[in-house]
């Protein structure tokens, strides 16, 4: 063999090899972002099961303002789902999904100006309440107070969805109601969904802790 074409075998095969790496970290992270949904399905499928046996009753308040609060929250029902991208047992996670309806006492009644009218409504669609009556007829049958009053269904859902990105090798958590109303997101590791971490989520939602945990680096969306 010619020494050029001895050149060139010696550069693909460092190049194959190279690829081959390439191949192996990326089936790795993979296979590390789909085994940080299956741990996070498996402890919220448990944590479910107890919760909902044992309904707990929760000091904290979702405010929408000083006057109208859902507070004390009395767990109703949890339910969690996951789904793959194949049936096949092997198959990667694509997403968990946790989901939990709270309910108040009684209903909830807030008071605006009329001015305040659409930002309320859309509040209202963007937080999952419900109004007792339709806000579009509210609306129609405006009077000339100052004022109108809403009175809320007092149930309120809170929601965690963990969507898989092969992409980028990480878990994008998405949140709705959960540290107070409205959306909040997160990046997370796959190493940093671990059953330690799980269970301090577990704990602030069930009410025996006063925040979530801090290493998740939870932010607020933009206004809906």
């Amino acid at each position: 063999m010619s020494s050029f074409l001895s050149e060139l075998a010696g550069e693909a095969t460092q190049t194959l090899a190279a690829k081959q790496v390439q191949q192996i970290d990326r089936e790795a992270m993979t296979q590390s972002v789909s085994a940080a949904l299956q741990r996070t399905f498996l402890f919220f499928n448990e944590f479910v099961k107890h919760l909902n046996a044992l309904e707990p009753t929760l000091a904290r308040s979702y405010a929408l303002d000083t006057k109208a609060q859902f507070t004390p929250l009395k767990w109703q029902r949890g339910m969690v789902e996951s789904r793959k991208q194949s049936l096949a047992d092997s198959a990667l996670y694509d997403y968990v999904f946790f989901q939990v309806k709270m309910s108040a006492p009684s209903p909830v009644i807030i008071s605006r100006r009329w001015e305040q009218f659409e930002v309320t409504r859309k509040d209202i669609n963007a937080f999952g309440l419900k109004s007792q009556i339709d806000m579009h007829d509210l609306w129609r049958n405006r009077t000339a107070t100052p004022l109108f009053q809403v009175t809320l269904e007092p149930e309120l859902l809170i929601r965690l969805h963990f969507q898989a990105n092969y992409t980028e090798g990480r878990v994008e958590l998405e949140c709705n109601n959960v540290e107070g109303f409205g959306a909040s997101k997160a990046k997370l590791t796959p190493e940093l969904l671990q059953t330690s971490l799980l269970e301090e989520v577990g704990r602030y939602l069930m009410g025996r802790s006063n925040k979530m945990p801090e290493v998740m680096q939870l932010s607020r969306n933009a206004a809906q």
